[in-house]
């Protein structure tokens, strides 16, 4: 049974705004892996925050460590050419607990006043039942909990479609369907422990689009580099290793979409027994912005 905690049950976070410099910008404006990391983090501190925590130190009745890990992500309305050196970036986000084991955040991100992106983030919590195994994890139930809180209505659609995904009862997504998943090209991909691991041990969540763009990459080099992401999705199944090795493979690509947009979906596969441990989407756009 849930027990409820004095704290706000919807914590929100409004931290300084940031100015931004390169460690913020990629080649064509905001760099979408600093964005998903930095709204990451503020996920975990929301979740603190939510536990009555001053510091995220999340354990079950038996004391034994969890891990939050994310099962969505979704980047949308993303405008990420339109942020330049020095602009001022804020980012305001809400966190609410949106079932017994899953958590849902959503942060608005702007530069300068004018909205670029809105990332929204669901999480569970997990614990190994071998130690230095990613495949052995298990769900959790942190304790104590804090008070369920429904997630307004119009944040709600992207959980349950976190649900569909998982449970592989989905039909169309993005103008895709899933009996039609048809690879047409793979690239296998090594992750770098030093770069693509986090602090926990597991691949990290940003590494997932990092991944499935370097494929995008090595398959679509002559698109050229002038592209920004507009909107993407992922839902994360699993988790590897370091030292294992992915299969990312390109699912579709969208029917059409003109000179100055892109849509694709890629899936990625754990080499050595073929779990399927991710689906992206995605929407690339041609970048207009100042940088």
């Amino acid at each position: 049974m849930a027990i409820a905690l004095t704290r706000p049950a919807r914590p929100k976070t409004d931290a300084p705004p940031i100015t931004v410099g390169m460690p913020q910008l990629a080649l064509h404006g905001l760099s979408e892996s600093w964005l998903l990391k930095e709204c990451g983090h503020r996920h975990w501190l929301m979740l603190a925050e939510l536990f009555g925590q001053s510091l995220p130190d999340f354990r079950d009745s038996e004391g034994t460590t969890l891990y939050a890990t994310f099962t969505g992500l979704s980047l949308s309305g993303a405008r990420l050419d339109h942020v330049a050196e020095h602009d001022r970036l804020d980012i305001a986000g809400r966190i609410g607990r949106i079932s017994r084991t899953q958590y849902l955040s959503v942060q608005t991100i702007h530069a300068n006043g004018t909205p670029v992106a809105t990332v929204t983030l669901q999480s569970i919590f997990l614990k190994r039942t071998v130690a230095g195994d990613n495949h052995s994890v298990l769900r959790a139930l942190p304790h104590p909990a804090p008070r369920f809180v429904p997630v307004p209505a119009e944040e709600s659609p992207f959980a349950s479609l976190c649900q569909r995904f998982r449970r592989e009862n989905w039909e169309e997504h993005r103008g895709f369907r899933r009996d039609r998943r048809n690879p047409d090209s793979q690239v296998v991909v090594d992750p770098c422990p030093a770069t693509d691991f986090n602090g926990a041990g597991f691949l990290y969540f940003a590494s997932f689009p990092a991944l499935m763009d370097r494929a995008d990459w090595a398959l679509e080099r002559s698109a050229g580099t002038g592209w920004h992401t507009a909107d993407r999705e992922i839902f994360y199944y699993g988790n590897i290793n370091p030292g294992d090795r992915l299969i990312v493979r390109r699912c579709g690509a969208g029917t059409g979409t003109g000179a100055d947009r892109r849509t694709r979906w890629f899936d990625i596969l754990r080499e050595s027994d073929g779990k399927r441990i991710a689906d992206g989407f995605w929407t690339k756009v041609r970048s207009t912005g100042g940088c």
